[in-house]
Order: structure tokens, then C-alpha cells, then sequence
């Protein structure tokens, strides 16, 4: 260790450094020690180490840096060598994870790729010992910066700094070039626009162009990649102007059912304030709400959501459109079947209504101002005496009713479940009283009621 616990300075990069902000010092002087235990072991052993990525980006913003990842000039096998417990997490692209009290940091070596011909990964990668051309492979000016921890000073070779003071986004090289070697990268540059409170940044005119020129290469994308950074946007605090501008530029149209930049209605709809408490499943789902059901369907599957993800979104496309009566025995079955979901179904179609969006799966007539009062009667609606759970089981019914195992039973129970909830019944004695009084032996259990929303 060097002075005052810093690392050995480990090999210089053959890129010009430059002074790092007082905020990024500040930052570096914070760094636990493990990280200051990499870059000497690395140092140690005669290579090159430097923080980059999204990390450099952000603590050039001022944001919370959640993950640390290096550049490295040594090649994975000696890295697995000097760090006997990392991890081989991506070692053919060379890609170890180096394992630290609380987090693993993730360690690639320097590399030169070759030409892309598939619009998804290069032919060949081959390792290299030079940051400078490590940086120029990268997609946008504000990822291709990196920080030497031990000599306190930041390489800015492409003035991703600038950039972030103008809040420009810029491709490194040629932008038309840039895009068709990963066409992925049209979906982060949508992503990096979003800077959250900062509001949204604007593509410089090289960029903007080549977007829209290679829009249509997201199709060779699979489709996994294409959700986690769809997902990424959607759940960014400036939704609506990222997928307005998405829209605009045809880039929904390569994955999405539709033709979204006549969309104008619908995509105002995400700039309702309730929507800035939803999160992008429930966002995605207000987006599909004039889509059919069937359609939905096929564009969940195509994107590979997982089945929770999946589930979510249907559930709550399903019942776009429908609400509960005023009635307080309504309002207590809408809240039993829908659970947490209940208050945001009700916020979903206040947005639809506000926006006279027409639901594929058609629905009530009620207005905007209904379903506030709807919202307000559920919130000051008392909880269950009983709770949400039935109060009596199958066995407690056969006991009762001579009834065997079978769909009769169970219909039977869920009829005596609505009944408790919509009556706010506490006792199996109370149970017992509704059974006696209902004409069950005399009619088809068919026609029973059934505890669900909507009818």
C-alpha cells in the first residue's frame, strides 16, 4: 500500500488525464478499502486498473453509485490467478467477478473487437493493454470515461463531461456505425435520456438521425435483452416524454403491437400525476389498454416476461373498463378479490376515463368524477370484522349439509364466503343462520353466486 492506505499507482493509460471534480474526489477519497485492495493487487502484478462505465457516469452526476466495474489490462486467466475466490462470470469475454465483504465487482479486460455482422455481437474479441481503445468501443461519450482511483484523475478521451453538461447524449464514432454493431444500444441511448429530477437530456443531431435509421434493427435483438431495457425505460421517472419520443421516431413499432406515433391519446395518458407512483409493469399495462386482450397476450410471450410479469399485466388488462357499484357490500368484494390492487384499479381508470381511452374489453359508463368517489369510499371503507378469509371450510359445510366432495361444495363455500364479505359477518353462527335461510337443495349450484370482480 502506498501513502496513507492509497494503492500502488498501477500502469499509466496512454489516454491524457484530466483533474476530477472536487465531488468525484470526494467520492474516491470515500471508496472502501477492498477497492483500494484490488487496484494495488492488479498494481502488484505489473497491470492496469480503472473504474468504468456507469459508475463514472454517475458520480459525475452526482448520483448514487450502486456498482463498480473495472477495466483491466491483464487477461482473465492471470486476473483468476491473483484473485484466487473471483468469479468466472463472463471469462470468454473476458469478465471476472471479484468478490468484496458486501458486493462483487465486476473486472473485464481491455479488448479490441472485430467488425459486428449480426447486429448483435462482434466476430471476434481479442485482449488489448490500451484504455484508449477500450473506451472507443463504447456506445455513448457519457460511458466512455475512466477514473485511475490511485492517481486521482479521470481519462475523458471523447468529452463525455462536456456532453453532460450540455445533457447531450453522443455516440463515440460514427453514430450510424455505433448503432448497427449493437442495435440494443438504440433502447439505452432512449433509456439515458431519462435523468430523472434533472428531467430529460436531447440526442445530439448525428445520433437522432441514426436512431431513426436503425430503428427497425431491433428486430435481431433477443427479445430478453429487448425487456430489461424496455422495463428500464418504463420505470423512469420521465416515462412519458422517453416513450413519446420512442413513439415519434418508430422505435415502439419494432416491438409493440400498433402504430404508436398516432398513439397521441394514449401516450399523453403517462403524464397523469398518477402514474408517477405506478411502477413500469402497471405503466406497460395502461399502455396495452386499447390493445386486444389476444394481442397482449402475444407481445408478452414475444417479450419473454416472466410468468409473474406476465400474470400482472393481464390482470390488470382484464379488468380495464369495469368497477363496483356505490353499494358498501360491492365495494367490500371489489377490495377482498383485487387486494393491494384494488386502489390502483381504481387509479388506472380514473387516467383511462380522464383520457377517454376506450378499453379493449369495453366497460362502464361511469365518469372521471365516479371513480374519485369510488377511491374515496374504498379508502374510508372499515376493514372486515372477520377479515378477508371464509370464516367456515368444506368440512364445516358437509357436517351441515350432507354434501360430498365436489364442485357443488366448493361453490357452495365460495356463495357463503360472498355473503360474509359483502355482509361483514363475524361468527360461524352467522354463517350457520345464512345457510339455513338459502334455497341451495332446490336450485342448479351453476347459478350460485361466486366471489370475484368483475361479475
Amino acid at each position: 500500500m502506498g501513502i496513507e492506505g492509497w494503492p500502488i499507482p498501477a500502469l499509466e493509460a496512454d489516454v491524457p488525464a484530466v483533474e476530477c471534480p472536487a465531488h468525484v474526489l470526494q467520492w474516491i477519497d470515500a471508496l472502501p478499502s477492498e477497492i483500494l485492495d484490488i487496484v494495488s493487487t492488479v498494481a502488484q502484478n505489473g497491470g492496469g486498473i480503472w473504474v468504468v462505465g456507469g459508475a463514472v457516469r454517475d458520480v459525475c452526476l452526482g448520483i448514487e453509485v450502486h456498482d463498480i466495474d473495472f477495466a483491466v489490462s491483464l487477461e482473465p486467466e492471470h486476473m483468476m490467478q491473483i484473485f484466487p475466490d473471483a468469479v468466472p462470470t463472463g471469462i470468454d469475454f473476458g469478465t471476472v467477478s471479484l468478490r468484496g465483504e458486501e458486493a462483487f465487482y465486476e473486472a473485464t479486460t481491455l479488448r479490441i473487437e472485430s467488425n459486428y455482422t449480426d447486429g448483435r455481437r462482434p466476430e471476434q474479441v481479442r485482449w488489448g493493454t490500451s484504455l484508449s481503445e477500450d473506451l472507443e468501443r463504447r456506445d455513448f461519450t457519457i460511458n466512455a470515461m475512466a477514473i485511475d482511483v490511485a492517481r486521482k484523475v479521470m481519462h475523458d478521451p471523447h468529452h463525455g463531461i462536456q456532453d453532460m453538461e450540455r445533457g447531450l447524449i453522443r455516440a463515440v464514432g460514427q453514430a450510424y456505425g455505433r448503432l448497427s454493431e449493437d442495435a440494443l444500444r438504440i433502447l439505452r441511448a432512449y433509456r439515458f435520456l431519462d435523468r430523472g429530477k434533472a428531467g430529460i437530456w436531447d440526442f445530439d443531431f448525428e445520433l437522432s438521425e441514426a436512431l431513426r435509421q436503425n430503428a427497425h434493427k431491433l428486430k435481431v435483438v433477443t427479445n430478453e435483452r429487448i425487456w430489461m431495457e424496455w422495463l428500464k425505460i418504463l420505470n423512469g421517472r420521465n416515462v412519458a416524454k422517453v416513450v413519446e419520443k420512442m413513439a415519434h421516431d418508430g422505435v415502439l413499432d419494432t416491438f409493440l403491437p400498433g402504430n404508436w406515433a398516432s398513439q397521441h391519446v394514449l401516450l399523453s395518458a403517462l403524464q397523469h400525476p398518477y402514474v408517477r407512483d405506478f411502477d413500469g409493469l402497471t405503466r406497460f399495462a395502461l399502455l396495452l389498454c386499447e390493445t386486444f386482450s389476444i394481442e397482449v397476450d402475444e407481445a408478452l410471450v414475444g417479450l419473454k416476461l416472466s410468468k409473474k410479469e406476465r400474470n400482472h399485466i393481464l390482470d390488470l388488462h382484464q379488468r380495464f373498463g369495469q368497477l363496483p357499484t356505490t353499494s358498501t357490500s360491492s365495494l367490500r368484494v371489489f377490495r377482498t378479490v383485487l387486494g393491494e390492487k384494488a386502489e390502483l384499479h381504481l387509479q388506472l381508470e380514473v387516467v383511462t376515463r380522464s383520457h377517454n381511452l376506450s378499453p379493449s374489453m369495453g366497460g362502464s359508463e361511469e365518469k372521471v368524477d365516479d371513480v374519485y368517489a369510488l377511491l374515496e369510499k374504498l379508502e374510508n371503507l372499515p376493514p372486515l370484522k372477520a377479515g378477508h378469509s371464509s370464516l367456515v371450510d368444506g368440512h364445516w359445510i358437509m357436517q351441515r349439509t350432507g354434501l360430498p366432495k365436489g364442485r357443488a361444495l366448493g361453490k357452495l363455500k365460495t356463495w357463503l364466503h360472498r355473503i360474509q364479505i359483502e355482509r361483514d359477518l363475524a361468527s360461524e353462527e352467522e354463517i350457520e343462520d345464512v345457510l339455513c335461510s338459502l334455497h341451495w337443495s332446490e336450485e342448479n349450484y351453476l347459478d350460485w353466486p361466486v366471489l370475484q370482480f368483475p361479475e
